[in-house]
């Protein structure tokens, strides 16, 4: 066994360094760590408004919801500005983080990010009407506004010169990281080649800043505008529906498969065993990837649409990522080990809130030959008991973005929107780690007597 971890590390550790200090993946991972303080803010609000509307409307007590009327509507207004709008808070998180690496004005570049993503989606938003029946002059009347058009019984309103909603939502992730760092590349570039505005020496820094990005950001964004140009005249569609339609589409929908989410658990927990940071490795994959179907599906919840993936980000922490809590429990169950017993005591409670490290080093599971194979192969049988529970509708998926520190049990529970389900398929995924880490907790015991 301990040759075969050795053999693991020799290989694991030469990619995983690679990985975590590819600057760009740092840039990328960094910036979707970046909006996290208001995409919980938002997810939280969503959340009070859940315990205020929806789980009250569960029972009938409607007279909770109207009685918190005023704090539904606020809840609503701080959400409004939080994942509705979520690629544009990316944008310039993505921006800053790139020209960190090439040490050119941060706060120009986030906002060149934000501006040449939005030079590249739609200006109108079109919404169908469904009417009673023909209405006898209305199509003569519609013939003189271009932004209204009949077909049969459905009338088509188009407002031109706004935003699309579904275009700065997780729908354009994957257009807003091409194009944020195209332009954002393009701008560190022409920064550094000194094309800009000279200013005297005497001007203060807060003015010669933005004045010295005026030509590098007009060259990236007209850049950028020139290939938009040229794309929409030439494909007869837009830049973001041609990706979502032939990379992000596809991609999510990968995402999707068992092999794929059994295959992060597995990646995930070997970077663990070796003292890597699993989670920071894997952060661009999570993110771009199941970070997305998070925002989709808590957006599909709050607008009352069908939700679109079956898991998410969150399904890991909700059912999976609390898998070495079974170690603990085992070992104050069965253990005569006194180290062990003294680290799971003391470990214990930082674990009920997904804190891991006391007892990951403190055992320690890092390295540790015979806690390889449960450390390894709980996760993948706890994801595997999760992943069909969810596809197969015994617990509803996971729609809410919940704080990583939520005790196990209760995280599944508010993840899934109050699923009560949820609750015991977390109390059997706690049962399964603490089973499967069991012999390997008493054959560390029979070691130790023997030495």
């Amino acid at each position: 066994m301990s040759s075969l971890v050795d053999k693991w590390q020799a290989r694991l550790m030469p990619i995983a360094n690679k990985v975590g200090n590819q600057k760009f993946l740092v840039a990328l991972r960094d910036s979707f760590i970046g909006t996290m303080p208001i995409i919980m803010t938002g997810s939280f609000a969503l959340m009070v408004n859940a315990f205020l509307s929806d789980l009250p409307g569960q029972f009938g007590w409607t007279w909770i919801s109207s009685t918190f009327q005023w704090l539904i509507d606020i809840n609503w207004l701080v959400f409004k500005g939080s994942i509705p709008i979520v690629v544009l808070l990316f944008l310039f998180t993505f921006g800053v983080n790139i020209a960190k690496i090439y040490k050119t004005d941060q706060i120009s570049a986030g906002l060149v990010a934000v501006a040449s993503y939005v030079i590249t989606i739609g200006g109108s938003v079109t919404k169908t009407f469904e009417l009673a029946g023909k209405t006898p002059g209305l199509s003569k009347a519609i013939e003189k506004l271009p932004e209204l058009k009949l077909d049969g019984t459905n009338l088509d309103v188009t407002i031109s010169s706004v935003i699309p909603g579904d275009q700065i939502s997780a729908r354009g992730y994957f257009t807003a990281i091409l194009i944020g760092f195209i332009s954002v590349i393009i701008f560190c570039k022409v920064m550094n080649r000194n094309w800009t505005i000279k200013l005297p020496d005497s001007v203060p820094p807060a003015i010669m800043k933005p004045f010295m990005s005026i030509i590098p950001a007009a060259i990236a964004m007209y850049i950028i505008g020139i290939a938009t140009y040229a794309f929409n005249q030439l494909t007869g569609e837009l830049l973001i529906d041609w990706i979502y339609k032939v990379l992000q589409a596809p991609l999510l929908s990968m995402s999707q498969s068992f092999w794929a989410v059994l295959l992060i658990v597995f990646l995930n927990k070997i970077f663990w065993f070796f003292g890597l940071h699993g989670g920071n490795v894997l952060a661009p994959v999570m993110a771009s990837l199941f970070g997305v179907t998070m925002l989709a599906n808590l957006e599909a919840y709050q607008a009352g649409q069908a939700i679109p993936y079956m898991w998410t980000d969150n399904s890991f922490g909700a059912f999976v990522w609390f898998d070495a809590i079974g170690v603990a429990i085992a070992i104050l169950w069965q253990s005569r080990n006194k180290h062990y017993r003294e680290v799971a005591k003391l470990g214990i409670f930082p674990m009920i809130f997904n804190i891991g490290e006391p007892v990951m080093y403190g055992l320690p599971i890092v390295l540790n030959p015979i806690m390889f194979i449960p450390y390894v192969l709980t996760p993948m049988v706890m994801v595997t008991v999760a992943y069909f529970a969810t596809t197969l509708g015994l617990v509803a998926p996971v729609t809410q973005n919940v704080t990583w520190v939520m005790p196990p049990v209760l995280y599944g529970f508010f993840a899934t929107a109050f699923d009560w389900r949820a609750i015991i398929l977390s109390l059997v995924n706690v049962a399964i780690s603490t089973f499967i880490y069991l012999p390997f907790v008493k054959m560390a015991d029979k070691q130790e007597e023997l030495g």
